[in-house]
């Protein structure tokens, strides 16, 4: 009786960060769309076609987020170590791009501080969630040796992204 609690308890931490994924990816591109019709509405009133929407699409950054989170989308279908991985990477990107904008921008308000203070301490607790043992073994069938690595890896691939997207906002 209480296994099959537990194993419930893990099904249900998983899926509530799964829930919380899928409906933040509908949620960004949703809003990138909108972005984007409000752009042709302004520029073309009305008159518009289907290729100005993929010429916008891909001159302005309305979809990026959509495309990054891309990856943690693919790992909540794929319960192996490369989903793990990619959902892992997706928080790590968060913290740092998270630190990168709070050192290239200050923290000036109160609003400001709570909220980084806050960000901070949800994106550690789900980095946490998704290391706990009950989660990379059960879920994604990682062993104790191997979540070392795969964080490095996880890190890794989200500091990669942090960077690559400080970098094109530069440019």
């Amino acid at each position: 009786m209480e296994q099959t609690l537990n194993k419930k308890k893990v099904n249900y931490l998983i899926l509530v960060i799964k829930l919380l994924i899928l409906l933040f990816f509908v949620f960004v591109s949703v809003r990138g769309y909108q972005e984007t019709i409000f752009e042709l509405n302004t520029n073309y009133s009305n008159q518009y076609k289907v290729s100005d929407f993929i010429r916008l699409m891909t001159r302005r950054t309305y979809f990026r987020p959509s495309l990054l989170l891309l990856f943690p989308l693919i790992g909540i279908f794929v319960n192996k170590k490369i989903g793990w991985i990619f959902i892992t990477s997706y928080f790590y990107f968060l913290l740092t791009r998270l630190v990168f904008s709070t050192i290239s921008n200050g923290l000036n308000y109160n609003e400001e501080i709570m909220f980084f203070a806050v960000a901070l301490t949800l994106i550690l607790l789900f980095i946490w969630i998704m290391n706990r043992k009950k989660i990379f073994e059960k879920v994604y069938s990682l062993k104790k040796n191997e979540v070392l690595i795969t964080n490095i890896k996880a890190s890794s691939l989200g500091i990669f992204l942090t960077l690559y997207l400080a970098w094109t906002q530069m440019i």
